[in-house]
C-alpha cells in the first residue's frame, strides 16, 4: 500500500555523461505526468514517461531531468556554400563592370563572414538511454520507498478507525431491542390513557401487532450486517498491493449509505449520537483515502 505523495532523486554517470532525474508526486485522482528535460534529449521523453507509468498509477507527477556533459565536445564548423557563392557572384559582377579585375578571397571575407557557420555538437540521444534508464530507476526506487513508508502510516491509522466504527456499529446493534421496547412502553401508556378516558379495555393483540410493525419498520439488522461486511472488505483491501485507492473510494460510499439508512430508520437519541460518530470517522477515513494510490 502506497500514498500518492513522495519525492525521489537518482543520479548516474558513465564518465562522459551525468544524468539526474528528480520525481515529485502529489495527490490527484488520475495519473498526470509532466516532464522537463533538455531539448537535445527530448526523443527519450516517451521512454521516461512509460517507465513512470509502469510504476506509478495515480497522482500528479512532475519530473525534472538534468544532463551534464563531462567531456566537452568541440563545436562543428560548416561552410555555407550557398551564401559564399552568392557573395562571389555579386562581387564578380561589380569587378567586371567597374574595375575589370578578378574577385579575390580577401574581398569576399571583407564583405561577409556569415559563410562560416558554427553548429553545436550533435547528440546521439538513443546511445545515452542506458544512463537515463539507470538514473530513472534509482529515482523511482526512492519515491516508491517514500510512498510505501507513508502508506504504512496511513494503513495503521485506517485500521484503528475501522476498529472504532465497528465498535460503534456493535453498540448501535445492541440498541435495537431497547428501541422496540421503548416504543412499546410509550405506545402502551398512550393507549391505556386514551382507553381510560372512555372506560374501555385496549386490545392486547392489536397493541402487540402495532409494536411488531414498528419494530420491523425501524429494524436495521441488514444494514448492520452489511456494514460489518464492508469493514471486513476494508481490512482485506488494506492488505493488498497495487492500485487500491479506487476500491476504497467505492467502499467509503457504501459505508456512508448504510450509516444514513441506519440514522433514518432508528428514531433514537443514542443511535443518532452513534450515527454522528460514525459519519465523523468515515469522513476522516475518506480524507486519508484521497492520498492512497
Amino acid at each position: 500500500m502506497r500514498s500518492m505523495t513522495g519525492f525521489g532523486s537518482g543520479t548516474y554517470s558513465n564518465g562522459k555523461l551525468q544524468v539526474t532525474i528528480e520525481i515529485k508526486a502529489v495527490n490527484q485522482r488520475f495519473l498526470e505526468v509532466s516532464i522537463r528535460m533538455p531539448h537535445a534529449y527530448l526523443s527519450l521523453e516517451d521512454r521516461i514517461r512509460n517507465g513512470l507509468k509502469a510504476v506509478l498509477h495515480r497522482g500528479k507527477v512532475d519530473v525534472y531531468v538534468t544532463v551534464t556533459e563531462l567531456l566537452c565536445k568541440e563545436p562543428q564548423i560548416r561552410i555555407d556554400f550557398a551564401n559564399l557563392t552568392a557573395c562571389k557572384y555579386a562581387l564578380d559582377k561589380v569587378n567586371e563592370e567597374l574595375f575589370h579585375e578578378k574577385t579575390t578571397l580577401s574581398q569576399i571575407i571583407s564583405l561577409t563572414k556569415d559563410w562560416f557557420v558554427q553548429e553545436p555538437p550533435t547528440v546521439d540521444a538513443d546511445a545515452c538511454w542506458p544512463v537515463f534508464s539507470i538514473a530513472l530507476q534509482a529515482s523511482l526506487d526512492r519515491i516508491v520507498q517514500m510512498r510505501e513508508a507513508e502508506g504504512l502510516n496511513i494503513k495503521k491509522d485506517l485500521l484503528l478507525r475501522a476498529d472504532k466504527i465497528e465498535d460503534t456499529v456493535h453498540a448501535i446493534a445492541e440498541r435495537k431491542d431497547d428501541i422496540a421496547a421503548h416504543y412499546e412502553s410509550r405506545l402502551r401508556k398512550r393507549i391505556i390513557n386514551m382507553f381510560d378516558e372512555i372506560k374501555a379495555v385496549p386490545d392486547e393483540e392489536r397493541l402487540l401487532q402495532e409494536v411488531a410493525t414498528y419494530a420491523d419498520k425501524v429494524d436495521f439488522t441488514e444494514e448492520v450486517v452489511r456494514f460489518h461486511s464492508h469493514v471486513i472488505q476494508l481490512r482485506r483491501i488494506l492488505e493488498e498491493n497495487g492500485d487500491i485507492g479506487r476500491q476504497l473510494d467505492f467502499l467509503i460510499q457504501e459505508l456512508n449509505r448504510e450509516t444514513n439508512t441506519i440514522g433514518s430508520k432508528a428514531a433514537d437519541l443514542d443511535v443518532t449520537e452513534y450515527v454522528l460518530q460514525l459519519k465523523n470517522e468515515i469522513e476522516k477515513i475518506r480524507e486519508q483515502i484521497q492520498n492512497i494510490e
